[in-house]
């Protein structure tokens, strides 16, 4: 993605702000590192790489013909011929434009906005950024800007958030998961009903999460640098991260359908999933809602309206029926749901019949319920428990694993969906067996 996007006039489609988040904070210093035409200091180790990267020698390569080359084996997602079309133009016809005067002047503004945007990231996140591929991007980025500044320096001190050391070595992790993992292992243990025994573990978890809590909006004109409130929200990891998520926070009560996105409202056009540029990942140009975001946020709202039940109350009640409607609409004709943070049909029916619960929905008085228990126990594996492949994400079908033995953790979310769906007291019990 050239500079120049990020200085067209934020209403058109095409601008970076209708983009999912994650990817528009990725491209954002490619574009900034692609206008500046960086090129490192070629060392003995990057052309030890080159050699071992390439399948021919580096400097016999012809860049325009293989452009658009990739193993089939990452060919999740082929390019429609109007992207390759258009990125073929802007590389052909409008770069060569932009690099010579007086257009390059045009350039030198659009790399200015680019790294303010950059510096306005950095700021708002404490130097972590939202995961790793973009804080070492935006490092990068800072670097070339100034190898001695202040801001590459900041970087630099938040490298060791991603980094742990494995039994196999030093390893880079994509995020944190400090209060999503917080806030599902103080429910187990709430669930074990043992609060006196474990009141001290209880209080710390609770100090964390509170403590965890966005106390501001981003700062500045937020909106003008295509940010949205997170005032009061949590985040996937902590405080410093600064970006609010959906299903650790019930923030977002403006979804056109009653889904629930996962960091930003979802609402720009789905034609522009038509510029994805990633052969191997579908549907990550703009946001889009989840079922286990959805089925999260509901129950958050539910048990908020218990415990504050005059406040905002036709809000939450509209958002509540919205989201109802959303599951209903979204279920598939097996009766399962497509999950998209987790494997995966299993994953999503446990969020969406935990949220169906709530809403008041139960086997006897619910379709989607039915047709959703009736899926989990039709997938249910001779030794009682559950087993899905990873191959159900992208064929986007229910894959059952190719092992004799079923999955722990997918056993556990099947059962926690058929609980909330009272299947427990069925007799004989379909939740009997998984037990055992």
């Amino acid at each position: 993605m050239p500079p120049e996007f990020w200085i067209l006039p934020s209403f058109l489609p095409m601008h970076p702000a209708k983009m999912w988040c994650y990817s528009r904070m990725v491209y954002m210093p490619m574009s900034y590192l692609y206008g500046k035409r960086f090129v490192g200091p070629i060392t003995p180790l990057i052309l030890r790489l080159r050699e071992e990267l390439y399948d021919q020698p580096y400097s016999e390569i012809n860049w325009k013909i293989v452009r658009h080359l990739c193993a089939k084996e990452d060919l999740y997602y082929p390019h429609p011929w109007v992207q390759d079309l258009m990125w073929d133009s802007l590389y052909m016809c409008t770069e060569p434009l932009l690099t010579h005067w007086p257009f390059n002047k045009l350039r030198n503004k659009a790399l200015e906005v680019t790294m303010k945007h950059i510096h306005y990231e950095d700021e708002n996140s404490r130097y972590i950024n939202i995961g790793c591929v973009n804080k070492v991007l935006c490092m990068l980025a800072c670097w070339v800007e100034d190898p001695n500044g202040s801001y590459f320096k900041k970087h630099l001190a938040r490298i060791p958030d991603y980094l742990w050391v494995a039994e196999d070595g030093m390893k880079m992790q994509s995020f944190g998961s400090q209060v999503w993992d917080t806030s599902f292992a103080i429910q187990a243990l709430l669930a074990s009903e043992m609060n006196d025994e474990i009141l001290d573990t209880l209080r710390k978890g609770h100090d964390f999460i509170k403590e965890s809590q966005v106390k501001d909006n981003p700062s500045g004109d937020f909106k003008g640098m295509y940010r949205h409130i997170s005032k009061g929200s949590w985040t996937f990891s902590d405080q410093d991260h600064g970006w609010q998520v959906s299903d650790t926070t019930a923030e977002a009560l403006k979804s056109k359908n009653g889904g629930l996105a996962a960091w930003e409202p979802a609402g720009a056009s789905e034609y522009l999933e038509l510029l994805n540029p990633t052969e191997f990942f579908a549907d990550i140009v703009i946001e889009h809602e989840y079922v286990e975001c959805t089925g999260s946020s509901i129950q958050a709202l539910v048990l908020f309206k218990k415990l504050y039940p005059g406040h905002r109350t036709t809000e939450i009640d509209n958002f509540i029926d919205n989201a109802v409607k959303y599951f209903e609409d979204v279920q598939k004709l097996d009766g399962s749901w497509y999950g998209c943070w987790g494997v995966c049909f299993t994953y999503a029916s446990w969020f969406a019949l935990g949220g169906l619960a709530v809403a008041g929905k139960s086997y006897n008085n619910s379709a989607a319920v039915r047709k959703g228990v009736e899926f989990l126990l039709r997938t249910q594996r001779s030794d009682g428990g559950w087993g899905e492949s990873y191959h159900s994400c992208p064929d986007k079908v229910y894959r059952e694993l190719e092992t004799d033995h079923s999955n722990l953790v997918q056993t556990s979310w099947a059962l926690m969906g058929l609980i909330h769906s009272c299947q427990r007291s069925k007799s004989p019990p379909p939740c009997g067996k998984a037990v055992d």
